[in-house]
């Protein structure tokens, strides 16, 4: 079998699960995924990188490969190609997210992301004529002007975005909640094929996993590392677009947002995102400018403007649409009903086994029918040792002891995978003083990280800490 050391990333990417910060403090422990495999019970308890009250702890110990190899064997027939942290390929942005895929399964011809510009574009499924024709200004623009538009294939604004960016020719790169061998949604399965065909779709989930209401916000966190800037088109004031926007903050990205009508409630959120120092911008070019010193071999400003002087926005957005098959969640309910039943199909081959998963309500999801390999697979490259995450820090315990019930308080109100400012916490009989106290505690004792903007996030599993933490 052919990539016989990519099973051992993949077994530990089905042991931890996908957005684990326990496998990237592993890894950085043992110095690849092969070394967690072989380690003992003791050695891993050792590392502090893992306690026996996590839910990844008895697949660790189980030490069996045998779904891992299936799935490295369906890829290497169905032309997947498995991307790990070992490989020198894998995006350099994502070394620095502390629960970094372990494997990434990709479909097309994946970008050097240390080479080009990428800006990520997302925005509400509901997308209204005035997202449409952004939508497609910014993705054109942007194509045109030599950025990697990186985006979720989702309805709306993302794959109108995506398919826009094809439209000027240039390179795109969607990023699933999904397995690799699901198209979802279903509408846009010519999108999804174009995208192939001129860039790539990547997943972090094995193949055969279907899509959860847990999986979106957690793929929207490598859709922000892998650019430079996100931009949100438009977005309502709870659309999850926003959630890729505090990743991109947290992350020391550029956050840029296209400003609205103030009583358009689909403006609502872009609009706030400025208030709160978002990078206001009209046209791709204001973007582009930003970049063009960094890439002066790829980043082209003035055909840009060109490009978009020449073409009447309004007309082209809505044939760009209908070319690619872009609709919205609006759309979607007036061709099958608010009450559509689900129309869910099994994977053409590999199906994750061992999870029940609650699917998405009134969501379509089809298989991909791979057949040949896709064609515009890349082919691989001689393998280059990259340092990966081992020059980093080893992973220490959170020291519980030294917390009070105030800092457990702030800990438990803060949303797991969520990047969250104090302001956010206050409640429950929490002062902003109270709030900032303890997350400096939480910060000493391991338990929170600091990223930019101002943002917290929390470190460790997703259990509560105080009494909690025993059940």
């Amino acid at each position: 079998m052919k990539n016989k050391k990519k099973a051992y990333w993949v077994w530990l990417s089905l042991a931890c699960r996908p957005a684990s910060r326990i496998a990237v403090s592993l890894v950085r422990a043992f110095g690849d995924a092969e070394g967690v495999f072989k380690a003992g019970a003791k050695e891993l308890l050792e590392s502090g990188a893992v306690t026996e009250r996590d839910r990844a702890w008895p697949e660790l110990l189980r030490r069996d490969k045998t779904e891992a190899e299936d799935i490295v064997k369906w890829c290497d027939d169905n032309g997947v190609e498995i991307v790990t942290p070992a490989d020198s390929s894998y995006p350099s942005n994502l070394y620095s997210l502390r629960d970094a895929p372990m494997a990434l399964y990709v479909t097309g011809t994946l970008p050097d992301f240390d080479k080009i510009c990428s800006i990520s574009v997302v925005g509400s499924r509901k997308m209204t004529d005035y997202g449409r024709v952004n939508s497609f200004r910014f993705g054109y623009g942007l194509a045109k002007g030599g950025a990697a538009v990186v985006s979720g294939l989702a309805l709306g604004v993302d794959g109108m975005a995506m398919a826009s960016a094809l439209a000027g020719g240039g390179v795109t790169v969607g990023v699933l909640g999904c397995g690799i061998d699901r198209i979802y949604p279903k509408e846009h399965r010519s999108l999804y094929e174009s995208v192939t065909e001129c860039g790539a779709i990547i997943s972090e989930y094995a193949p055969g996993s279907s899509p959860t209401r847990g999986t979106f916000p957690q793929r929207n966190r490598i859709i922000s590392a892998l650019s430079q800037g996100t931009l949100v088109v438009e977005a309502a004031e709870d659309s999850g677009s926003l959630i890729t926007a505090r990743h991109a903050i947290y992350q020391g990205k550029d956050l840029f947002s296209v400003p609205g009508a103030i009583d358009k409630p689909n403006s609502a959120g872009t609009n706030e995102l400025i208030k709160e120092g978002a990078y206001a911008v009209t046209d791709a070019c204001d973007i582009l400018e930003r970049y063009e010193y960094v890439y002066p071999h790829s980043i082209d400003v003035s055909t840009a403007k060109r490009s978009l002087a020449d073409i009447d926005a309004v007309a082209s957005a809505f044939r760009v649409s209908s070319t690619y098959g872009v609709t919205t969640e609006n759309e979607r309910h007036r061709a099958y009903g608010k009450s559509a039943g689900r129309e869910w199909f099994d994977g053409p081959v590999v199906v994750r086994a061992g999870e029940s998963q609650e699917t998405v309500e009134g969501d379509f999801e089809i298989p991909v029918d791979f057949g040949e390999k896709p064609s515009a697979i890349r082919e691989k490259k001689p393998k280059q040792k990259k340092p990966g995450f081992k020059e980093t820090v080893q992973p220490k315990r959170i020291d519980f002891d030294m917390l009070g019930e105030t800092d457990m308080k702030v800990y438990n109100a803060m949303k797991p995978d969520t990047p969250m400012v104090p302001e956010e916490l206050i409640g429950d009989g929490l002062s902003i003083s109270d709030v900032m106290a303890s997350l400096t505690m939480l910060e000493i004792a391991g338990a929170v990280e600091a990223g930019a903007g101002g943002y917290y996030m929390r470190v460790g599993d997703d259990r509560p800490l105080g009494d909690e933490a025993d059940e």
